[in-house]
This record gives C-alpha cells, sequence and structure tokens, in this order.
C-alpha cells in the first residue's frame, strides 16, 4: 500500500480479509462485526487466522506480531483492527525518526568531513 490507510480502511480491509477465509472455508458468506470473537464466534482455527495475517501483512506491508503486539491477546476482530493500527501508527513515526536520524547522521559527517579538511 503507497498511501497509510486511514483507520476506516484498515477496518475494511481485516473484515474483508476475514470474511474471505471464512467463506473459502464454509462457502458462506457472512456479516463480520467487531466484537466476534475470532476462534468462538467466527470458528477461525489458528491455521485460518495464519492466513489472515499473512494476506494482511501483505495487503497493508505491517506485521503488528513482531515486536508490538503479541498474537495471543488478539481475540476478536476488533483486535486484529487495533493491532494494525497500532503497527500502522506507530511504524509510520518510526519512518520518521529513522528519517530524523538519518539526517543528524549525514549533518554530522559534513561537520567531521570540514574538520579534517582544516
Amino acid at each position: 500500500m503507497l498511501t497509510r490507510p486511514t483507520p476506516r480502511e484498515i477496518e475494511s480491509v481485516v473484515h474483508r480479509k476475514i470474511r474471505a477465509v471464512l467463506e473459502e472455508r464454509s462457502g458462506e458468506s457472512r456479516p463480520i462485526r467487531g466484537v466476534d470473537k475470532l476462534n468462538a464466534t467466527l470458528g477461525l482455527s489458528s491455521l485460518d487466522l495464519a492466513v489472515v495475517v499473512a494476506e494482511l501483512e501483505i495487503e497493508l506491508g505491517a506485521d503488528p506480531f513482531a515486536k508490538l503486539v503479541p498474537i495471543t491477546s488478539v481475540r476478536s476482530v476488533d483486535d486484529l483492527v487495533e493491532a494494525y493500527r497500532k503497527a500502522l501508527v506507530l511504524g509510520a513515526k518510526s519512518a520518521e525518526q529513522d528519517e530524523g536520524l538519518d539526517a543528524a547522521m549525514r549533518r554530522a559527517q559534513r561537520r567531521r568531513a570540514r574538520t579534517v579538511r582544516k
């Protein structure tokens, strides 16, 4: 994804990916609500969840479970949406910080180069 998705777009993508896995497994389309439990209500297995997470990582370009959120804390659809919101917001902040750090390093290198030439 080239631009950072809005919270509403993140929710839509998560719901769409869950719905696709459920349709593939059962052949039925059903509405998904944020309060639905991934396993207890929707019947997703750990393998189903792994497929959803892999597809979300590809589409959204983020993996909240690498450092930010323990996968075991994700029980509902809303939990999954929130994990990706955190990853995308904090990931953007981290990228901005990295750019600031890179700029500071370039300034320091230029200062060192000027000092060496003197």
